[in-house]
Parts: C-alpha cells; sequence; structure tokens
C-alpha cells in the first residue's frame, strides 16, 4: 500500500483556496513515465494532505472541507474594462428613479394576420407603416399627405437619435481624456 505521508526536497506552493499546487522540485529524468506518474501521484496526495488539515463541515451525508480564500491571482488575457461614463437618459433616469423596463419578449401577436411576429425589423407585427388608408384630423387640411408627414416624423426622430449617440460619445471621449 501507498504511503499518504509525502517528502518533497522544495516545499511546493500550495493554494488550497483554488485546489492548485506548483511542484517546485528539479526533474530528474526527462521521459521516464514511471517517474513523472508516481509526482503526480505525490503531488495529488501532498494536496488532499493539506486540504485535510482545513476545517471541515458536514453537509447532508457527506464532510466538505471549508477552503480559503484563494491566494494565486490568475492572470487576464485583458485589462479590466473601465466603467465608461452614463449617458444623459442614464444619468436622467437615475435622478428621477426611473427604473429599466423588463424585458418584453422579441415577438408580438399581430391581430391582423393572427400570427407572432418580430416586435422590430423586417416583417415586424403591428407595422402602422403598411397602413394603406390614414384618417385625417378634422381640424387639418385636405391637402395634407399624412403618409408623407409620418415619413418625416420619422426621419426627424433618427436624426435626433443620432445626434444624441454623437454627443455621448463625445462626452465619453471627453470623460476618458480627463480621467486619466
Amino acid at each position: 500500500m501507498v504511503s499518504t505521508v509525502v517528502n518533497k526536497v522544495v516545499d511546493p506552493f500550495v493554494d488550497c483556496g483554488r485546489l492548485l499546487l506548483i511542484d517546485r522540485d528539479p526533474i530528474t529524468e526527462f521521459g521516464n513515465e514511471d517517474e513523472l506518474i508516481t509526482r503526480a501521484r505525490n503531488n495529488v496526495q501532498f494536496l488532499f494532505n493539506k486540504v485535510w488539515e482545513l476545517d471541515k463541515k458536514r453537509v447532508e451525508d457527506s464532510i466538505v472541507a471549508i477552503l480559503p480564500k484563494p491566494v494565486f491571482k490568475l492572470p487576464r488575457e485583458k485589462p479590466i474594462p473601465e466603467k465608461r461614463a452614463p449617458t444623459k437618459w442614464e444619468e436622467y433616469a437615475k435622478l428621477k428613479g426611473i427604473a429599466p423596463r423588463k424585458h418584453r419578449g422579441n415577438k408580438v401577436f399581430d391581430e391582423a394576420s393572427g400570427e407572432w411576429k418580430p416586435r422590430w425589423g423586417y416583417r415586424r407585427g403591428n407595422d402602422n407603416t403598411k397602413d394603406w388608408c390614414i384618417e385625417v384630423p378634422e381640424n387639418r387640411g385636405d391637402d395634407v399627405d399624412m403618409f408623407e408627414e409620418r415619413r418625416a416624423a420619422k426621419k426627424e426622430r433618427v436624426a435626433k437619435n443620432e445626434t444624441q449617440r454623437l454627443k455621448n460619445m463625445a462626452r465619453n471621449v471627453q470623460v476618458s481624456i480627463l480621467g486619466k
């Protein structure tokens, strides 16, 4: 039977929080698979000996060790992203206490066709831009083109949204330049 006591020439680095062991013993023979298997078994045994020295508690029918906070810092591929500055709308919503809407889903029931259709985009449901007839209000003249008015209003909304987007981008650039 193999012993649970493991003797090391150089103490390995052990991080029980991440269940990590870094063996610092020099490798004597390259290519000897039996030595590598023995070494791997001894390292795992050493790690388990350290884990069983930790505090333990019983959970249902098993005993578990309480792991400490990790010591070894894992390297990141990229740096942690910087916090972006909030948009004007986000600042306004926070000031007024407006909560973000719950996700409504991307399908909507179209009464006209009796089918579920996308809420936005191509072949969207409840699309009022496809109306072949628009009532003209009584207070408007007969020479008013309601279709053209609707198109112009949409173009205006799109342009306003684009200018707001560009202003937010410019403000974010200024904040990042001043923040550094």
